[in-house]
Parts: C-alpha cells; structure tokens; sequence
C-alpha cells in the first residue's frame, strides 16, 4: 500500500513540475490586460470600429452578453426583468431607447444586475437589469 502511495505522489509531483510554466526570461514584466465585465470604458467605446454606430449596435458588439433574458419572471408584469437603460442615473427607459444614442455622447456605460439596479432605482427596476449610460463625467 505504501509503495503505491509513494509513487501516486512522485507521479503528481511530476506532474505538477511539468505543467508549470515560467513568464519569459526576456526581463520584460509581464502584461495582465483584464476587463471589466460589467463596464464598457471611453477607451472601447472610442474604437474606430464601433464609434460611428448608434449605442444599442455598439453595446451588442462589446458586451452581447448585457442583452440576455431568461425569460418571463412574472405573468402579472410581462416586463418585469427586462433590461432597461437609464442616462446619467436619470429616470429609466427602455432598451429600445438606445438606438437612439449616439455611441460618440458616451463616457461610459456600466451593467447593474437586478439586486444592484433594484438598491439604486428601487422597484421601478422591475426587477431587472439596468444599463447606466454617463454621458458627463461624474
């Protein structure tokens, strides 16, 4: 039992020593972009490829996932989860609205999910997500 033991662990350690890979040796450091799910910065929004488009096409193209649904959350309320938009935390509107905004009047757009959009706007949120769009900053 004990040799099968031994072997089963210099095997992982092996194994261990094998899969790790070392950062290149070149005395560069090392660059770790990492991007933030739920903002849309200036610098994405800036992009040649999406500033001459309308919010709504934009925003699909950099985050296609803010525009899931999961379908109905209420028979009383068929808009209820729905995602809504608001300008600079202003009164919320549809998503639709968006076609209507041109990508260039955007600073930033920031997801709320439904717990963080209901704390902010309360139950106008239908408990839903909410897309903040500043157009100034803040």
């Amino acid at each position: 039992m004990l040799p099968t033991t031994i072997r089963m662990a210099a095997l992982l350690t092996i194994s261990l020593a094998c899969a790790t890979r070392t950062p290149p040796t070149d005395g560069a450091p090392v660059a770790h972009h990492t991007r933030n799910t739920s903002v849309i910065s200036r610098e994405e929004l800036q992009d040649p490829a999406v500033v001459s488009n309308d919010a709504l096409t934009t925003i699909r193209q950099l985050r296609p996932a803010y525009f899931m649904t999961r379908g109905p959350i209420s028979f009383k309320n068929p808009t209820a989860g729905q995602l809504q938009i608001s300008q600079d935390f202003g009164p919320l509107q549809k998503a639709s609205a968006l076609s209507a905004i041109d990508t260039r009047s955007l600073v930033e757009v920031r997801y709320l999910n439904a717990t963080d959009a209901q704390a902010r706007f309360g139950i106008n949120a239908n408990g839903g997500p909410v897309l903040v769009l500043l157009t100034s900053m803040q």
